[in-house]
């Protein structure tokens, strides 16, 4: 390390050490802090500084709790204050804790986050469990059948849209609005009234905030956007108004101009799919899948699809295209005309 260099900073990508080659099994191994940085020693530091890496806001927050979480469990429940202590067999523990506790699913997702920073600490010298090591010990579980990737009959969905209509005008716009533009939802709940634009010809066109801040334009169908016009009057807010531009198109009823949380997206979900008597497990992400199942059926082209979800990577968008091949695949059991 640069001799002017603080020994209180963290390296810089150009400064890291290279990652340790040695064959031996020196994950199991419980490693001194000795050899290391005193800006290792302090777990918080390296967190704040792999957090800094993340790009979504969403996604910080979820990866700081899974990895506090961890930090805690390592402190509390195995006494190894510095990360540098940490062994494979003490990530197998946590593993076992995990499973104990939750659901596959979850397991899945907490251990996941667990690895992608486990591998941040290794490359900058701070731990010596390797990412190969991670991938055994730490291997997430086999999760049968994620809620988010069950998808909607058209039938269902409109049972959904049905209840909410009968129910909650709010409610059935916001369905309406993920439905129609296959929103993630940390997208709908950051919507403002002045995100859509009309662009001529009867075109709407609506700006969304998507993971790492990117930015995507979506074209909306003329129905929705009567929905949302009207959803907008009754509200008591105007299109037209430069203030009411920057107030949330959905409010919380917690306050007029309060934005509603993620949480209460999922809240709202899975109250409609109740009523709606849909029995499977969904999740507001299931809605979003939903819509690009149902494009790729439409033969819509990857790259419409990719743009329109906001997919970084096309690999993401095949496996709509997949399931569309899929349900072809199984399209005879849409007949059931007697054949005997």
């Amino acid at each position: 390390m640069d001799s002017n260099r603080p020994d209180d900073r963290l390296p810089t990508p150009e400064h890291l050490p290279a990652p340790r080659d040695d064959a031996r099994p020196a994950s199991m191994a419980k490693p001194t802090a000795s050899h290391l940085p005193q800006s290792y020693a302090d777990p918080d530091r390296l967190l704040a500084t792999y957090l800094r890496t993340l790009s979504s806001p969403s996604t910080v927050t979820t990866y700081n709790t899974e990895i506090r979480m961890f930090l805690g469990y390592l402190s509390g429940e195995l006494g190894h204050p510095n990360l540098s202590e940490v062994t494979a067999e003490d990530l197998s523990l946590y593993r076992e804790h995990l499973l104990g506790t939750y659901a596959a699913a979850t397991t899945a997702k907490k251990l996941a986050a667990l690895r992608r920073f486990l591998t941040f600490t290794y490359m900058v010298g701070a731990t010596r469990v390797n990412p190969e090591a991670l991938r055994f010990f730490a291997k997430s579980p086999k999760v049968l059948q994620d809620p988010a990737y069950n998808v909607l009959t058209e039938e269902e969905l409109s049972r959904m849209l049905s209840a909410a209509r009968t129910s909650n005008w709010r409610d059935y716009v916001l369905l309406a609005v993920m439905a129609g533009a296959g929103l993630r939802e940390a997208e709908v709940v950051a919507l403002k009234v002045g995100d859509f634009r009309e662009v001529g010809d009867g075109q709407v066109i609506l700006r969304v905030e998507g993971k790492g801040r990117k930015i995507r334009a979506i074209p909306i169908s003329p129905d929705l956007w009567t929905l949302v016009q009207r959803h907008v009057l009754l509200s008591g807010k105007s299109l037209a108004s430069v203030t009411d531009a920057r107030k949330p198109l959905f409010s919380s009823r917690e306050g007029r101009d309060k934005f509603l949380t993620t949480r209460s997206i999922r809240y709202i979900v899975k109250k409609y799919a109740e009523a709606a008597r849909i029995t499977k497990a969904i999740s507001p992400h299931s809605i979003r899948h939903t819509v690009g199942t149902n494009m790729a059926v439409n033969e819509a082209p990857l790259l419409v699809i990719q743009q329109f979800l906001g997919h970084s990577d096309p690999k993401t968008t095949l496996r709509y295209i997949r399931r569309a091949e899929d349900l072809a695949n199984r399209a005879y059991t849409y007949n059931t005309l007697p054949t005997s």
